[in-house]
């Protein structure tokens, strides 16, 4: 990103919001709110962002699920070595100890560096820290969506000071504001 880092962002935020109206399905529309932003691989690189989970309230099972996942090397290393499968990892709504579930109740982002707080009570903190080491996260973000349903997106970063820049913080309202709007097309 070059000297005006909040033009910049700008001009990815209406990028991906094509790219994500573009989606004829949900299915499809889930696969490219975890990858699109990963096609600007600069910009990604400049925002330091490793990671993107989109995650969902089942109301049936009263459990946050991990929806999707992106297609990125941070992620593919994390999962790699995780005790617990991806898409096996449901978090229960009512518990206190997730930051997950914090964030959807209280419907404000909220900022981690240790993943014990994204997996509790499914993994203990240890397997947790493992995963979060594998990829080399040092920080995570978690927004809620403007869903009906309930959900967040998590915005992991390979960076480890634990201060987020204005383009970090704008791009992450931004991008879930539109990763909000188009799931409701579908849900």
């Amino acid at each position: 990103m070059k000297s005006d880092k909040g033009n910049n962002v700008q001009f990815l935020t209406a990028k991906l919001n094509e790219t994500l109206s573009a989606a004829d399905d949900k299915e499809k529309l889930y696969d490219s709110i975890v990858n699109a932003p990963f096609v600007y691989t600069v910009d990604m690189a400049f925002l330091f962002l490793g990671i993107i989970v989109l995650l969902l309230v089942d109301n049936k099972s009263n459990t946050i699920n991990r929806v999707r996942l992106s297609n990125t090397e941070q992620a593919k290393q994390t999962t790699d070595v995780s005790t617990v499968p991806f898409s096996k990892i449901k978090i229960p709504y009512d518990t206190d100890d997730n930051v997950i579930a914090r964030t959807i109740k209280s419907n404000k982002p909220h900022v981690t560096s240790d993943w014990k707080y994204l997996f509790s009570p499914v993994l203990n903190e240890n397997q947790a820290r493992i995963n979060q080491a594998s990829g080399g996260i040092g920080l995570s973000c978690i927004f809620p969506l403007d869903i009906t349903r309930g959900g967040a997106l998590i915005f992991s970063f390979f960076q480890f000071d634990g201060t987020l820049n204005e383009a970090q913080k704008k791009f992450m309202k931004e991008y879930t504001a539109i990763a909000s709007k188009e799931l409701k097309r579908f849900l």
